[in-house]
């Protein structure tokens, strides 16, 4: 890897970090239960549209650990649903991309919706609540928003970012 991607890496991971760690701090009406906007997904889509799918699976699951260890929620249950989320939204992004004519916005979609649908799968094993399956539609239908949202503001740094050299 090289110096140059190396530190803009070490950069996107710090911003997904700082990202999380600022969403995780406002206090959202909980008028849909696990509901949250989205904001570090935008550097892994800026990842993703800079360099390639190992580069956001990187900084992704790099963001996911740090984060919890900086709020001590190592292994805890926020963890494994960060987790699972941000492997499963990597997973479409990456295939969305590469397998599909959709845009940036497309792939923000995919991503937003690949996140609550394992979110909601993990939840649903771990308490063994298969009621669970009820609010999927509703967090879909808010994601989706959310995922097109998330793509605009990527869009927009992308555009602004000096092109990436070799």
């Amino acid at each position: 890897m090289k110096v140059r991607k190396l530190c803009e890496c070490a950069l996107l991971i710090a911003m997904a970090i700082l990202f999380q760690l600022i969403e995780a701090s406002i206090p959202l009406p909980y008028v849909i239960p696990g509901f949250k906007l989205g904001l570090a997904n935008c550097v892994a889509m800026i990842a993703l549209y800079r360099y390639d799918n190992r580069t956001m699976t990187f900084v992704n699951l790099m963001r996911v650990v740090l984060a919890a260890l900086m709020r001590g929620t190592l292994f805890q249950i926020s963890f494994w649903l960060s987790f699972a989320g941000a492997i499963c939204a990597s997973l479409a992004m990456w295939f969305t991309k590469r397998f599909t004519p959709c845009t940036i916005y497309g792939t923000g979609m995919a991503g937003s919706s690949a996140h609550v649908i394992a979110q909601v799968a993990v939840i649903m094993l771990l308490y063994e609540q298969w009621r669970m399956i009820a609010v999927l539609p509703l967090l879909l239908v808010t994601g989706i928003p959310t995922g097109i949202a998330i793509a605009w503001i990527a869009a927009l740094v992308l555009k602004r970012l000096p092109m990436k050299e070799g």
